[in-house]
C-alpha cells in the first residue's frame, strides 16, 4: 500500500523551483540581497519544506505517532567526531532514534558544490552510526534508518559529460564522462550499497512544472524509499 500520493509528490519536488524564486524576488525587494542569481532563492531554507511534510506523512501514515517526527525544530542529534548536527528530519520513540533524514538539492553552480555534498553526506553518516555504536542515541539495540533524498536540475551543464583531472592515478570508469546528473545518482546508489545510509531517492527536474519531475533511475525512486520507511515503522511498532 502506497502511504502518499504521486501527484503530491511531483508538487512537492517542484515546489523547490517556485520556492527559490518566490524567495529571491522577496529577498531583492527587502534589499536583503543584492545577489539576483541562484543563492538568493535557496537561503531562505524553505525550499524543502513540502518534500519534509511528505516523508512525515509516510511516516504517519505507517504508524508513527506524530509527535515523534520533528523537522524544522528539534532535529540537534549527536555526533561522533562532533558535538551534533542538525538533520533535516528526525524521528524518536520511546527514547528510540528511529530515523534521521537529510534532504537535498543542487539547482545550479554544479561544480562548487558536487564536492561538498559527497563530503557532507558520507561524513554525515559516519558521525551518526558512530555515535550508535558509541550509545550516544538512547542506548536503542537497533540501528536507525538513515534517509537521503537528493533533487538535481536538469539543464545542459548537469548533464553535459564533466572533464576528469587524473594526474597520478585512473579515476573510477563509473565516473568517466560521467555528467553531474549521473555522479548523484551513482552517490546516492553507493550510499546505499556501502549501508551508510537505509534507503535513498534520486530525482531530476528542469523545474518545468510537477510533470518534468523524472526518477531515472529504478532502485532509487522515492516510492521505494518509502517503503524502506514503512518497513522500519512496522520493525519498530512490532
Amino acid at each position: 500500500m502506497k502511504h502518499y500520493d504521486q501527484e503530491e509528490f511531483r508538487a512537492a519536488i517542484h515546489y523547490c523551483w517556485t520556492a527559490r524564486q518566490d524567495a529571491r524576488v522577496r529577498q531583492i525587494a527587502e534589499g536583503l540581497v543584492e545577489d539576483v542569481g541562484l543563492r538568493a532563492g535557496v537561503t531562505s531554507g524553505k525550499h524543502l519544506d513540502p518534500l519534509a511534510a511528505l516523508v512525515a506523512k509516510v511516516f504517519i501514515d505507517a504508524g508513527m505517532p506524530e509527535q515523534a517526527i520533528h523537522y524544522g525544530v528539534n532535529v540537534e542529534l549527536p555526533g561522533f567526531y562532533r558535538s551534533e548536527k542538525q538533520w533535516d528530519l528526525v524521528v524518536v520513540h520511546d527514547k528510540e532514534l528511529v530515523a534521521a533524514i537529510e534532504f537535498k538539492s543542487m539547482l545550479g553552480s554544479y561544480g562548487n558544490n558536487m564536492n561538498n555534498r559527497v563530503e557532507e553526506a558520507t561524513g554525515n553518516a559516519a558521525d551518526l552510526l558512530e555515535a550508535f555504536e558509541e550509545g550516544l542515541l538512547g542506548g536503542n539495540a537497533r540501528a536507525p534508518w538513515l534517509g537521503y533524498v537528493f533533487i538535481i536540475q536538469e539543464d545542459k551543464r548537469s548533464t553535459t559529460p564533466v572533464r576528469l583531472n587524473q594526474p597520478h592515478f585512473v579515476t573510477d570508469r563509473a565516473f568517466q564522462d560521467a555528467s553531474y546528473v549521473r555522479r548523484i545518482e551513482l552517490l546516492c546508489r553507493r550510499l546505499v550499497q556501502k549501508r551508510l545510509y537505509s534507503g535513498a531517492s534520486f530525482v531530476c527536474s528542469d523545474g518545468g512544472g510537477p510533470e518534468a519531475v523524472r526518477e531515472p533511475a529504478d532502485d532509487l525512486r522515492f516510492s521505494k524509499f518509502a517503503a524502506g520507511i514503512v518497513g522500519k515503522v512496522g520493525e519498530v511498532l512490532a
